[in-house]
């Protein structure tokens, strides 16, 4: 009993322990430039209540623009939307963002990915016809 008390007390010290003050404090920030430019991954520190944005402007230059009370992410790295046929989004651990990127508070840990894509959300007016 004494040895196996000895061993789970080793195993807190160096493993748990370790892991528990070792746990990602960061948040990676991934950018896919849709083939324009070489794809790149940053991580940056968390912190709290830090919003996607923030993440973003931490780890690129962006240009953003705003209609209302919302802002858009209009160009990452000088790779610029094109309203209607070319678009920045981003993802949140693999699943796409339901909020704006200035609205959207990231968890310590969190992968984001932006990724320059085919615009899905502006409608031409050609498309209407």
């Amino acid at each position: 009993m004494k040895h196996l008390k000895r061993i789970l007390g080793i195993f807190v010290i160096f493993v748990l322990l370790p892991a528990a003050y070792g746990a990602s404090q960061n948040v990676t920030v991934e950018i896919d430039y849709g083939g324009l430019q070489q794809s790149r991954k940053v991580e940056i520190t968390w912190k709290q209540g830090i919003t996607a944005l923030e993440a973003l402007q931490s780890a690129a230059k962006i240009e953003t623009k705003q209609s209302c009370e919302f802002i858009f992410v209009n160009s990452i790295d000088s790779v610029e939307g094109q309203s209607g046929a070319m678009a920045w989004y981003y993802d949140i651990n693999g699943k796409r963002a339901t909020s704006f990127a200035n609205k959207c508070i990231l968890s310590e840990g969190d992968y984001m990915r932006w990724e320059y894509t085919k615009d899905v959300c502006t409608h031409n007016k050609e498309d209407q016809k």
